[in-house]
């Protein structure tokens, strides 16, 4: 072999023994190109101006409203998501909203929860809030379905609340209202939410007297004696009056075994039992062991005796419930039947004692009747 050979060869023969190590490196620069490059489909943010304080939308890119959710979903965004949602077939959009949900992400409205008639939104302060209220309307099974895996968590209390509304009206079954009682008890007593109450958080007392829970009444009284917090107490206070009215003999038993209300808060107690319908057996004979028992102040007595009888309602939008205005006709029968009672009472040797706000009682309603004659 002559020396000129020998020297073309070795570089070939070198090249041939590093070739497998060269493709080696290009396939591990081809892979990584690969797996680093975006591809369609992927969740990752085209919008370099977003900041990175503007979490990802995790729902599927295939929805027909999640491609436009910015920063904040104004209400041309929320009417724009409801079209979208209404117009395609109602289990895909069920499918589209509980993905949403189910991510965990929100987006805030600008605008103050606002609850309608028949508990209907008309203001929605998130858009979780939202779709959570949308569902209602467009299935109200999978609204409860869904409404649970809400409730199974602390999210919000607005969320809880529209939740709660959503079980109580997708669910056609008395087994709920056990359920439905201590998860509002829940929202009630979570002490975060209690810090600086929402309108969600307040309305949300409304599910107790929806499900008529006179068990409530240690929760409700501890709040309506917290004389630091005005806003908790007086939502308390209209729950407790609520349930007495829909369940008068079995709240003013317990209210009066209560003995810490009736000290902390002695007008309002005796309100209470100035809502007694004295035609009822039952509600004369609570009432009337109340009066007579020597630990009855001046002030609740003189309470009691200057509003009785305690018709006033309080009429408002709720999450579930109405409260009716009695009619005048209504009102006048009752203030006749029950001017017997009370008449009756003043012959009673054990009510001898109470007789001056027995006289009160009857001027007041006689003059109901004469006024209304």
């Amino acid at each position: 072999m002559e020396p000129e050979d020998s020297a073309i060869r070795f570089p070939f023969l070198l090249m041939l023994r590093l070739l497998p190590f060269i493709a080696l490196i290009i396939l591990g620069i081809g892979c990584a190109f690969y797996f680093l490059m975006p591809r369609e489909g992927s969740n990752v943010s085209e919008n370099k101006d977003s900041g990175p304080n503007i979490p990802k939308i995790s729902v599927n890119r295939n929805a027909s409203w999640a491609g436009e959710i910015g920063p904040t979903a104004s209400t041309e965004l929320l009417s724009s998501i409801e079209k979208n949602l209404t117009t395609i077939p109602i289990a895909e959009a069920v499918v589209e909203i509980e993905d949403f949900l189910i991510g965990g992400e929100d987006r805030t409205t600008g605008l103050s929860l606002r609850i309608a008639k028949d508990g209907r939104l008309a203001g929605w302060p998130t858009l979780r809030v939202f779709l959570l209220d949308l569902l209602l309307k467009l299935n109200p099974e999978e609204a409860s379905r869904i409404s649970r895996e809400i409730l199974s968590a602390y999210t919000s209390a607005d969320e809880w609340a529209i939740a709660l509304r959503n079980v109580a009206k997708g669910e056609d079954s008395v087994e709920n209202r056990e359920y439905l009682r201590k998860q509002t008890e829940a929202l009630i007593t979570n002490a975060e939410w209690q810090q600086n109450p929402s309108v969600g958080f307040l309305n949300a007392f409304d599910v107790l007297v929806y499900v008529e829970s006179t068990e409530s009444l240690p929760l409700l009284s501890g709040l309506v004696q917290r004389k630091d917090r005005n806003d908790l107490a007086h939502a308390a206070f209209l729950t407790l009056d609520r349930l007495v009215q829909r369940q008068p003999s079995k709240m003013l038993s317990l209210l009066k075994e209560d003995l810490a209300l009736q000290q902390s808060r002695p007008e309002m107690t005796a309100q209470q039992f100035a809502r007694a319908d004295l035609r009822d057996v039952l509600q004369q004979d609570i009432v009337k062991e109340w009066l007579i028992d020597s630990s009855r102040t001046s002030t609740e007595l003189e309470n009691f005796a200057a509003i009785y009888p305690n018709n006033n309602r309080l009429v408002s939008n709720n999450l579930l419930t109405f409260d009716a205005q009695t009619s005048g006709t209504e009102l006048r029968k009752h203030d006749r039947e029950v001017l017997e009672v009370i008449r009756r009472w003043q012959n009673d040797p054990s009510l001898e004692i109470r007789s001056r706000y027995l006289r009160t009682m009857e001027s007041r309603i006689s003059n109901f009747i004469n006024n209304a004659d």
